[in-house]
């Protein structure tokens, strides 16, 4: 059998790992073995990198997800404590739940959560399943309760979205992609007469929580999904009766922030100006209304 042929052997292999159970996966690895172009070893990674494909392509269940983004919100909330308000946490909640009943994911398996952290970062993230933070640093910065339902609702997208969830898949793919091509390579290398010892393959979704938290804090997500969720917080505040060009008013407000701040917001999240190019671009935003002076009213009493 010429490698090209074993190469082929190997990709249905893994193909076939696609609906084999665990007994099965491990026949395949035996069968592989005994071509004598890899090793018992080698065999099993090819077989773990198969499962690894097929896992990168399924949803997560929304139970899954919850358990995911409460695991990641532990990780926020130990570098950033909350904010114990109670009249704070139910204002923002309320106007954090008005925007989340116009979304196209009102709800989800353990409900929308909001919260303020203490940070002097100007930041807001969103972790999967619901849970969403806003910084008492940028709180701070916002004048009305039409800019507090824009930020929420940029961070509701995220979840509606599942721009969170998405990111494990990718990085899942590559990591079992990676997996395959090192499987190859040491086929290729040893040719069995040395066997490589890789040690066990990662387990699925190992490391997701932390690597969602690192995208979150430090990475952020890719500019296109940041200017998707902008534009569906534009819909969603439209939708919930506030006015959309409160998101212009915030990114405005950043604008402004940006060459004496850093970290949060700036580092994660494309440059301002950008975001209001692209928004004014693809979005229809009406006449400018009256603000309401009871919502007014409301933000100052609560927020100050």
């Amino acid at each position: 059998m010429n490698s090209l042929k074993f190469f082929g052997c190997v990709a249905s292999c893994v193909l076939l790992n696609a609906c084999a159970n665990q007994n099965l996966s491990q026949l395949g690895a035996s069968v592989l073995s005994s071509t004598g172009y890899v090793n018992q070893e080698q065999a099993r990674g090819i077989f773990s990198a198969g499962d690894k494909l097929v896992k990168s392509q399924e949803e997560l269940t929304p139970e899954q997800e919850y358990y995911l983004g409460r695991s990641v919100s532990a990780q926020v909330l130990d570098r950033f404590p909350p904010k114990l308000d109670p009249t704070k946490t139910k204002y923002i909640n309320t106007v954090g739940q008005s925007v989340v009943l116009v979304s196209d994911l009102p709800e989800t398996f353990g409900g929308y959560h909001f919260a303020v952290i203490d940070s002097s970062e100007i930041n807001a993230v969103s972790a999967p399943g619901g849970f969403v933070y806003i910084s008492s640093g940028l709180l701070k910065l916002l004048p009305s309760e039409d800019a507090l339902a824009a930020v929420l609702a940029h961070e509701v997208a995220h979840v509606v979205k599942r721009h969170g969830v998405n990111a494990i898949s990718n990085s899942h793919l590559f990591s079992a992609l990676t997996d395959f091509s090192k499987q190859a390579a040491s086929v290729a290398a040893s040719q069995v007469s040395s066997p490589v010892d890789l040690g066990p393959m990662t387990a699925v979704f190992a490391g997701s929580v932390s690597g969602v938290t690192e995208k979150l804090l430090t990475k952020g997500y890719d500019r296109s999904q940041e200017y998707d969720a902008d534009l569906y917080a534009a819909m969603l505040l439209q939708r919930a009766g506030y006015d959309p060009r409160a998101l212009l008013e915030v990114l405005t407000i950043l604008k402004s922030h940006a060459g004496t701040a850093s970290g949060g917001w700036f580092d994660t999240h494309p440059a301002p100006a950008d975001r209001i190019e692209e928004l004014e671009d693809d979005f229809s935003f009406p006449a400018e209304t009256a603000a309401s002076p009871a919502r007014a009213t409301r933000f100052k009493k609560i927020i100050g």
